[in-house]
């Protein structure tokens, strides 16, 4: 696949991926043999594994489908794991990725999207493009705090998932006392409107712009940030992490920061970043037991420290 033009033969700007992994090779194998179908390493400047408590099977796994990696020999967490992307890749634009985001899509519309996600950043229509799939996002995502909320106006047609019944009177009422006793928390939710809405722009005009045929420009005022999937600038990137990094949370994931939580704050809110939302590329799922208790095949006998 050597005929692949980097996404940065067409733009000014430089293009690279860090993928954060730990143990769970049979997922990272799994994501990166959905890469390999496509040739996506090719389309970028830099695409480089980040290993944390390193083995000598990540070394192999990296090698057998050709990707540079870090490694270091302890393990900090997710926050700790994105610092490294920062660290040791140099493109003026990073994909931030997890070991468990394999691409859904085809060579021609993964190299598309990805290529107007970049024009979007460097016009600055956008400050950053969520590229998890809409309609396939796979496991870890629910919709029910949203629909717990909130009347869905009408479904859109690509939505796969639980089928999302037509309220009742009582629970109209419900849904309304909820939203007029909870501003905050409505407006948080409001963002998931983009994973069912046939018209999120409509019912959220202050806060979702429609830029073309299924892509959105989603004020963070509604949507949080994410730490999969997730393409942006050196710089704002680094700004994150900086201030994740000076303003730890008191909730952990298993004693360590992991970027979501610290982000995911008033002050977030306030910075009023206009997230790109299109129809994605990555979805997220997972072939090895997890450390997660919430995880369907979370494992006890996994330690993470």
């Amino acid at each position: 696949m050597n005929n692949i033009k980097k996404l940065s033969s067409l733009l000014n700007c430089t293009v690279g991926v860090g993928i954060l992994s730990w143990k769970s090779h049979k997922t990272l194998e799994k994501s990166l043999q959905s890469y390999e179908e496509i040739g996506f390493k090719y389309f970028f400047d830099e695409v480089k594994i980040i290993f944390q408590e390193i083995t000598e099977e990540d070394k192999k796994l990296a090698e057998k489908y050709g990707y540079d990696y870090v490694g270091v020999d302890t393990n900090s967490g997710i926050q700790g794991g994105h610092n490294l992307i920062n660290k040791n890749l140099n493109s003026d634009y990073i994909l931030v990725l997890e070991n468990d985001n394999p691409i859904v899509e085809s060579y021609e519309v993964t190299y598309e999207r990805l290529l107007t996600a970049i024009k979007l950043l460097e016009n600055n229509t956008i400050d950053m493009m969520r590229l998890r799939h809409r309609w396939n996002f796979g496991e870890g995502f629910s919709l029910e705090k949203y629909i717990n909320l909130f009347d869905v106006q009408e479904v859109h047609e690509k939505y796969l998932y639980k089928k999302i019944n037509k309220p009742s009177v009582i629970e109209k009422l419900v849904k309304f006392f909820n939203r007029s006793f909870r501003l905050e928390k409505v407006k948080r939710i409001a963002g998931y409107s983009l994973y069912c809405e046939k018209h999120p722009e409509k019912i959220f005009p202050k806060y979702i712009e429609k830029l073309d045929d299924e892509l959105y420009s989603v004020s963070s005022e509604i949507m949080a940030w994410t730490n999969q999937s997730v393409l942006l600038s050196h710089k704002l990137y680094a700004t994150l992490l900086d201030y994740a990094n000076k303003n730890p949370s008191n909730r952990t994931a298993n004693g360590f920061q992991d970027l979501e939580k610290p982000l995911n704050c008033k002050w977030w809110r306030m910075q009023k970043y206009r997230i790109g939302v299109g129809e994605g590329i990555f979805s997220h799922n997972r072939y090895d037991d997890s450390w997660k208790n919430t995880h369907p095949a979370y494992n006890k006998n996994i330690t993470t420290k």
